[in-house]
């Protein structure tokens, strides 16, 4: 970053600005009103606007609209020393990169300064082959991992036929998005697609959302009746998700349905013919449920006439980042903004992190990322404390205690360097350095290896004396 333009109809406040930025090698540009910062911002194009609110004519939040779309990756800060918590919350609201309160505090500027520089930086790392995130329609299917690619052929297999399906996975792998790619490439496509949540609902409601009743069958019933869900899915496909948590009564009916093709309504007297495809969904181990006796196993091979497996995310690296920026592509249309794309260093810490919520959890974080985002980038900040500071420890796999050295030496060096006496010649940096390294990695391998000193002296490459003797001398 090499010009910032400063917006303040206070010359006192411009020439502190300009003296504090040009001895940070800036070059800086000074107006005293919106019109005039508006054709010095369309002449030189500066990285950063340092805009105040209260100007004479057009207001700074007037113009911020203005010079956000001059040029996308030109930030603006705003400042304003009247109606903090308004302004701030418009101010953001209208895409500001910040907002500082007057009087302002030039270390924030200065670490304003830094969070751009690092963003322009994960603009040139980010690959050319995803410069600019395209807003489009994208495919709900995303992945070309080995297990995926299986997934997509038994989901081609039975879009070609009507029996019933079992999906298994665990919670937000997409079990939902694989039943409904199966029902929008088969012959059924056209007719309805119908989902019910069978852990969502008492038994008595599931019964009569699934079977329908008629009129008067029950107290508080309505007067006409009412169609259950496997006639609203007739000739369509009707997706009993989290089939694990049915009752063994509505198992048996359900074991009935799927035998005769007919249902009787709650009150009824007669059967009523269906026609609807039944693809059930399963985060729990249903084998292991008929074991237990809590589900029925003949509706267990009965609904498992076809199973598909589906690979939590941890099992499927290879799409992480595919799927980032699908969601990113979505959050982009949602939020009506556009991405430059996600920064080499969080696609870093997707691929350590290990997604218990699987695909449902990576695209939260995506979508909250975008709307935390003040930029067209991703950052590290952006994402959820859990995934910046998670550590992998895998025992056998160098790369990742590479990483893991890379990380703590980091980590070290910039607490370090932070200390206000570090360059004034008054430490011994080297020995400071070393001496943070060695606690903060000795600290975290406690923790991981349960106090494994062998283990901690192996990982360490040094023996269990001279691991003895760096614990002594730093007091920890």
């Amino acid at each position: 970053m090499n010009t910032v333009l400063v917006i303040d109809d206070d010359s006192n406040i411009c020439w502190a600005f300009e003296q504090f930025l040009q001895n940070l090698n800036y070059t800086v540009l000074i107006a005293s009103n919106s019109e005039d910062g508006l054709r010095l911002a369309t002449e030189h194009q500066p990285d950063l606007v340092l805009l105040d609110v209260q100007l004479p004519g057009m207001s700074g939040l007037e113009a911020l609209q203005q010079f956000k779309s001059l040029h996308t990756k030109m930030q603006v800060v705003v400042m304003s020393a009247y109606d903090n918590i308004a302004n701030t919350i418009q101010s953001m609201s209208l895409q500001a990169f910040d907002f500082l309160p007057k009087p302002i505090d030039l270390k924030q500027v200065k670490s304003i300064l830094e969070r751009i520089s690092q963003l322009q930086q994960a603009r040139r790392s980010i690959s050319t082959a995803s410069e600019k995130i395209i807003v489009k329609s994208s495919p709900q299917l995303v992945g070309q991992s080995e297990p995926m690619l299986e997934v997509w052929k038994m989901i081609g297999i039975m879009a070609a036929n009507s029996m019933t399906v079992l999906i298994e996975g665990e919670n937000g792998t997409g079990k939902g998005v694989v039943a409904r790619a199966i029902h929008n490439n088969s012959s059924r496509r056209h007719n309805p697609f119908i989902i019910v949540d069978c852990g969502a609902l008492p038994d008595n409601l599931l019964e009569s959302e699934l079977f329908g009743y008629e009129a008067g069958a029950f107290t508080g019933a309505q007067e006409k009746g009412k169609l259950g869900k496997f006639e609203l899915a007739n000739s369509g496909t009707l997706f009993l998700d989290e089939i694990g948590n049915m009752s063994s009564a509505l198992q048996m009916r359900l074991l009935r349905t799927l035998q005769d093709s007919e249902i009787e309504r709650l009150g009824g007297t007669r059967p009523v013919a269906i026609n609807a495809r039944v693809i059930a969904a399963t985060n729990v181990n249903l084998e292991k449920s008929v074991k237990n006796g809590h589900f029925r196993e003949d509706l267990y091979y009965r609904l498992k006439q076809v199973p598909i497996a589906l690979p939590p995310l941890r099992k499927r690296s290879q799409d992480i980042s595919l799927l980032a920026q699908h969601f990113l592509e979505r959050s982009s249309i949602e939020l009506n903004r556009h991405f430059y794309g996600i920064d080499d260093q969080c696609l870093v810490l997707f691929q350590n992190y290990p997604w218990p919520g699987n695909v449902r959890e990576l695209e939260n974080t995506i979508k909250s990322a975008a709307v935390l985002s003040r930029s067209d980038v991703i950052l590290p900040d952006h994402l959820p404390s859990e995934i910046r500071n998670f550590v992998s420890f895998d025992l056998d796999n160098e790369n990742l205690r590479r990483t893991l050295f890379d990380e703590t030496f980091e980590l070290a060096v910039r607490k370090i360097l932070d200390s206000p006496n570090t360059l004034s010649g008054q430490s011994n940096l080297y020995k400071t350095l070393t001496n943070s390294l060695d606690k903060e990695l000795i600290l975290a391998l406690r923790q991981k290896t349960d106090n494994n000193y062998s283990k901690m002296a192996k990982l360490m490459g040094i023996s269990r004396t001279t691991l003895w003797q760096k614990i002594k001398t730093l007091q920890i």
